[in-house]
Order: C-alpha cells, then structure tokens, then sequence
C-alpha cells in the first residue's frame, strides 16, 4: 500500500485517530477486568498476567499510533486494519484511490 494519501485523506485519519485509540484502549481495558475477575487465580497471578497483557499490547498500541506522519500513513493504516480499528465506515469516507489501496491490502493477492 505504498503511496502518499491524498491530504483529504491524511486529515481524515488525524481526525478520527482519538476515535480509533479509544476503540483500542475500551478493548484493552476489557481484557483486563475480564482478567482481574478471574476467580480461579490469586490476586497475584492475575497481577503478573495484566502486566504481561499490557507489556504485550502496548507494541500494538506503539505501532498503531506512535509517530503519525503523512510519510508512513500508509504504514499505520495497515496496523489500524490488521487491529480492525480502521473500520468499513472510516474507509467509505477516503477517497477513491486510497479506497482501492486499503481493498488491494486486504485481498489475498495484497497480503
């Protein structure tokens, strides 16, 4: 998916990028209440396994939305959809170039 995005585009993707971090982060809290109300595991196992989760999730964190720069855009739109946080709606709203390179990753012959 190599390309620069139109501006339209980048600043789409600016726009909703709290949106899409908040996704991110509402799922990762779940995972870890869904952690912490383990009942078969001490407290302290429990403990160990949400620092190992987020130690873990916080690459995917980094990697979605650290360092947004127009020149690696197309770099962060892969993590966002291989996360499913780029969703079909946020897509519908690129344009048509940028439309057709996200639907080319997405292909088998794009992967």
């Amino acid at each position: 998916m190599r390309g620069v995005f139109p501006e339209r585009d980048w600043k789409f993707l600016r726009k909703i990028k709290p949106e899409m971090l908040n996704t991110l982060c509402r799922r990762i809290n779940q995972e870890v209440v869904h952690m912490i109300h383990s009942s078969e595991k001490s407290e302290h196992e429990k403990y160990l396994d949400v620092y190992t989760y987020i130690q873990k999730i916080d690459r995917v964190v980094a990697d979605c939305f650290d360092d947004w720069r127009r020149s690696n855009i197309d770099i962060k739109v892969a993590f966002l959809l291989r996360n499913n946080l780029l969703t079909d709606e946020h897509v519908q709203k690129l344009s048509e170039e940028t439309q057709n390179q996200i639907n080319f990753r997405r292909s088998p012959q794009g992967k």
